[in-house]
């Protein structure tokens, strides 16, 4: 029976447990995710935030779901320890890439997996990235190229397709770049005789 919840609705996430060869069942976090970055606004430390956005999507959704181990997972970029948002549209895709060009800044990836409420594990992760100084015309093409949808799902990198090419240097895990890191999570299932 499969044992594993995937609290997300991130098509990413899926694929990566997919190719794993991971048995899981997915549902939607059972937060309203914008209301709960609202009410962390008070929070300074931007690590902290997605680590809260990782329990509760994880807590709350093991409550109704409560045999299962829920993965509540949050990934944020992060520049001279500002929060930033994934895009809502493709202006505003242009304008991030155009403020991060040349500069290094970093991905953050927090899971927490949790039972019946309460807590089973956590890891966290961070990777760090820079961009290659690119043109107007360069931005402009790699946000054409890209589906609004997929942008507000995955967010502004497409790392694993035609993102890479945006790069001039990344340092850490290609999975938590991806929204998941893999490996420790993988660690986890097995100690825990969740894989196979």
């Amino acid at each position: 029976m499969t044992k594993i919840l995937l609290a997300s609705t991130s098509p990413t996430r899926r694929r990566i447990l997919n190719k794993a060869g991971i048995k899981f069942i997915i549902k939607k976090p059972m937060i309203d995710e914008e209301k709960e970055k609202e009410k962390l606004k008070y929070l300074k430390n931007p690590r902290r935030k997605c680590q809260e956005i990782a329990k509760k999507k994880s807590i709350k959704t093991s409550l109704k779901y409560k045999n299962y181990f829920v993965l509540g997972v949050d990934t944020c970029l992060i520049y001279k320890n500002e929060f930033l948002s994934k895009p809502r549209t493709k202006e505003i895709a242009k304008k991030l890439l155009n403020n991060l060009k040349g500069k290094e800044h970093k991905i953050y990836s927090c899971i927490f997996i949790s039972k019946n409420g309460k807590k089973v594990w956590k890891y966290e992760d961070e990777a760090k990235l820079k961009i290659r100084r690119l043109s107007r015309d360069e931005i402009s093409n790699y946000i054409n190229k890209l589906k609004l949808k997929k942008i507000k799902e995955s967010g502004l990198y497409q790392i694993e397709e035609i993102g890479v090419t945006l790069f001039e240097k990344i340092e850490g895990s290609f999975f938590t770049i991806l929204g998941l890191p893999l490996i420790p999570l993988l660690k986890f299932l097995n100690k825990k005789r969740l894989l196979f």
